[in-house]
């Protein structure tokens, strides 16, 4: 080491300069290197990551609330969806698919006997389609006083099924063993749910 600083010390001007420009220039690199090696990557390399980091977390975050969200409408949905199949189940009982012409004459009968009437006929008319409906008119005629006719359709009021009067027509009162007796006529209609091609069927018919 000694003898190269000899050399150098004698060695002419612009040899000196030379060395020293570059022992600066090596000096410098291994600085570089050597800091480079040491605190690894670059600011601005960290700094990329970081937004990279941050912006997959809002991502997640953004995309975490939306499924909540979605989870929470779920079960909403859910619950409002027995609701409507409750009420639906309510609708039937009030308005069936189906006709159930029999059970139907059986009820007014049963209902007509309770009030006291005498049934003289019950006679049940064309089905009358309506656009998601159709309307089932039962022709009746009966015997029995005011009192006995009102209890009737009373209680054809408080079904579950719907059930329409009208057409109510009260003739010849007579006396029978001490009461007024008249002959009643009207017409008892329920209703039932139409399926849309049976209900386009029959309107065209």
């Amino acid at each position: 080491m000694e003898k190269l600083l000899d050399q150098i010390a004698k060695a002419a001007l612009g040899v000196k300069v030379a060395v020293v420009a570059g022992a600066v220039v090596l000096l410098t690199a291994l600085n570089y290197f050597t800091v480079s090696l040491t605190l690894g990557p670059s600011i601005s390399d960290v700094e990329k990551k970081i937004a990279r980091t941050d912006a997959e977390q809002k991502r997640l975050s953004a995309d975490l609330t939306y499924k909540t969200g979605i989870a929470n409408d779920l079960n909403r949905f859910r619950r409002e969806r027995e609701v409507l199949e409750q009420k639906l189940n309510e609708a039937l009982a009030e308005l069936p698919e189906q006709k159930k012409i029999e059970d139907i004459l059986e009820l007014f009968q049963d209902r007509a006997q309770k009030a006291g009437l005498e049934i003289l006929s019950i006679e049940p008319r064309a089905q009358e389609p309506q656009d998601f409906y159709a309307r089932l008119p039962i022709q009746m005629e009966v015997d029995g006083n005011f009192h006995e006719i009102a209890t009737f359709f009373d209680s054809l009021g408080r079904l579950r099924r719907i059930v329409n009067v009208s057409g109510i027509e009260l003739q010849t009162p007579k006396d029978v063993n001490g009461r007024v007796v008249v002959n009643g006529r009207f017409t008892a209609t329920t209703f039932m749910f139409l399926d849309p091609k049976a209900a386009g069927a029959a309107k065209k018919k």
